[in-house]
């Protein structure tokens, strides 16, 4: 069979079991599979394709067939300018978040410390924590997880971008709110599991297939968020930030939470679709 073949009887087997834009699933898995562009691939449609690759390439496409997403099929995902190791273990990192990360780059920039500390609270694959240290250059990022694969995961991520020496992973619940440290970090960043429960039986077959432990927020999707603000309020030093990533409609009732903490400067920035999706907020100077 020639590659158009191979493509056009994965897009056919796609379609039969409503995966979403089958056509984009298979060119993106074929040119994987191939080592190659999109656009070679689909240069190459006349050529035979070499059998180890059809059946690594067919393989591919019955998971797909199945619905699961693509970054775990492949075990990575881009971010930013990174490639994000991925597993099953780990939330899969989205624009949304880097739109977060690349805000508070710009953020600790404009504060002027050379060598800001920075605590990410669910740290997942990694992907924040490793684009802020690559980011700031003189940046220390305390990554927190209660999730051992996590933060394994976090640690190959890390090594692989050499940010090791300045991605310290600490295995601990942050959301537990028990007393730590007070008043020592420049900037506290979460992407919290903010979907309401009720909600999660709607989500995509694909986003189903992802940890519920980083998608339930609980009734109203906003229990981490209560759990996380009045600790970062201690963490933060003054003048230091607290950066979230929020649901779409839970920018109002997240500015409540932020300024019953004593919490100043509270402000919600809508993402690249025009949606609320992050939420700011610093600890009051003294």
């Amino acid at each position: 069979m020639t590659v158009a073949q191979w493509l056009e009887r994965a897009v056919a087997f796609l379609d039969e079991r409503g995966v979403p834009e089958a056509r984009a699933s298979a060119e993106f898995l074929l040119a994987e599979a191939m080592g190659a562009g999109r656009a070679a691939v689909l240069a190459r449609g006349g050529q035979p394709l070499d059998d180890k690759v059809g059946h690594r390439f067919w393989r591919w496409i019955k998971e797909r067939g199945r619905r699961e997403p693509l970054a775990y099929i492949l075990g990575w995902q881009p971010f930013l300018d990174l490639r994000v190791e991925i597993s099953r273990d780990c939330l899969i990192p989205r624009p949304e978040t880097e739109e977060l990360a690349l805000e508070c780059a710009r953020l600790l920039r404009e504060s002027g410390e050379a060598a800001p500390k920075i605590v990410e609270i669910g740290t997942g694959t990694g992907c924040v924590a490793v684009a802020l240290a690559r980011l700031l250059a003189g940046a220390t990022v305390y990554a927190t997880d209660v999730s051992a694969a996590a933060l394994e995961l976090a640690r190959r991520n890390a090594l692989a971008h050499r940010v090791q020496d300045r991605v310290r992973l600490i295995r601990e619940d942050m959301f537990s709110g028990k007393p730590g440290l007070r008043g020592w970090a420049d900037l506290v960043v979460s992407n919290p599991p903010y979907i309401p429960t009720r909600e999660l039986a709607n989500l995509a077959a694909e986003v189903r297939r992802e940890p519920a432990l980083a998608l339930d927020g609980g009734r109203d999707g906003l229990d981490a968020v209560r759990a996380i603000v009045p600790s970062a309020a201690r963490t933060l030093k003054p003048g230091g930030t607290l950066a979230l990533e929020i649901g779409a409609r839970q920018g109002a009732a997240v500015l409540s939470i932020l300024s019953a903490a004593g919490l100043a400067q509270a402000r919600v920035k809508k993402d690249a679709q025009g949606r609320d999706r992050m939420a700011f907020a610093r600890r009051a100077a003294e």
